[in-house]
């Protein structure tokens, strides 16, 4: 049985088509479309073999123009030992973010990730290798932008 999907991923859904359509007009070199701001994000964990690793996780986030510019806005969310690693081989254009995640030392962990963007949010997979342990997983990213950031 497939679980329906929820509201929230029906309007990452949504985005999915907005950025398809804004990434044909928009398509350029450069920094990512996306727009420094507060955003809605939805991240679900996937796990080979596994149809529902457990519900996905929603955060609000305020996303800086110096991390949209680096990559670190479309880093690991979850709970993973991967956040702790540098982020390499970062491109990105008007509409995509592509990196590697390396980790130090003998069988360290890595990660591939891919990123479509848009003004509107932005909605991606990064795909993981847990180092010396035969442990595939992938983190899926939603993102919709809600407004401006709040003062600090």
């Amino acid at each position: 049985m497939v679980p329906s999907p929820s509201p929230r991923w029906e309007r990452a859904a949504a985005l999915a088509g907005l950025l398809v359509l804004v990434g044909v007009s928009t398509a350029a070199a450069g920094a990512p479309a996306v727009a420094p701001g507060l955003y809605d994000i939805e991240v679900r964990l996937g796990l080979p073999n596994v149809l529902e690793v457990g519900p996905p996780t929603s955060l609000r986030r305020c996303l800086t123009g110096e991390e949209i510019e680096s990559g670190q806005a479309f880093f690991v969310r979850s709970e993973n030992p991967l956040r702790a690693c540098a982020l390499v081989d970062h491109t990105a254009t008007g509409t995509s973010v592509r990196y590697r995640i390396r980790c130090l030392g003998p069988n360290a962990a890595s990660a591939e990730a891919e990123f479509e963007t848009a003004a509107a949010g932005y909605r991606g997979v990064i795909r993981m290798q847990m180092g010396g342990k035969n442990m595939t997983m992938s983190e899926t990213h939603a993102a919709v932008r809600i407004g401006e950031c709040p003062p600090p």
